[in-house]
């Protein structure tokens, strides 16, 4: 059973992709190519939970109108038990400030490169497929890298800026395209945020904090 959440997880996750593609003013090109690498992920790996204090404090705390979002969310908390989340101190290389940020964030990955892959994480060179959770109150600072992502908000209200872009708030639902190398932040307010994020292209690339 544990297999067979994980692999609805996924392929909801390749539906909201599909769905989002259709939608006026969407970056129907990167969704559908998204949708397509994730329909191509198979799960056999074998379970090695990990979980977290963020995760445990927060994966059950919201509730979600949007029903997409809302089947996502449940998918995802019948999955967890199942998925190895961690933190994200690796990525940053040890970058001044973001100890805070680091001790209220947690991700688990579906699809990595093969040198990350573990418990039930499908290796793959052409997408990462993660869920985040980002604590209440937390600052994800300017960032940025070569791939293309997805991100689509599951549940939580949340600031998001994009390159120049002016702050904008953020809800279940909503998709939000990074293109190669744009700087983006994310700010939580008093809910967390629960998210997932598409790489559709060098899945293997590391992530910069930008610095004003």
């Amino acid at each position: 059973m544990s297999l067979q959440n994980v692999a609805a997880l996924a392929d909801h996750a390749r539906q909201v992709l599909e769905n989002g593609a259709n939608r006026p003013f969407a970056p129907a090109v990167e969704l559908r190519e998204g949708a397509e690498l994730v329909s191509t992920l198979a799960f056999d790996g074998t379970p090695e939970p990990v979980s977290q204090p963020v995760v445990d404090r927060h994966l059950d705390q919201p509730s979600v109108r949007a029903p997409e979002a809302a089947e996502m969310l449940a998918r995802l908390r019948a999955a967890s038990p199942s998925l190895t989340w961690g933190d994200i101190h690796d990525g940053y290389g040890g970058e001044p400030g973001m100890e805070h940020f680091c001790r209220n964030y947690s991700y688990t990955p579906l699809a990595v490169p093969a040198r990350w892959a573990r418990g039930v994480a499908v290796p793959s060179p052409d997408v990462g497929l993660s869920f985040t959770i980002q604590a209440p109150g937390t600052y994800y600072p300017d960032h940025a890298h070569k791939a293309v992502e997805i991100y689509y908000v599951i549940a939580g209200k949340a600031l998001w800026k994009r390159g120049g872009e002016p702050w904008i708030e953020r809800y279940p639902g909503d998709i939000i395209l990074h293109t190669a190398g744009m700087r983006h932040a994310m700010q939580t307010g008093d809910e967390p945020l629960i998210a997932m994020a598409v790489w559709i292209t060098d899945v293997g690339s590391g992530i910069v904090v930008v610095r004003a």
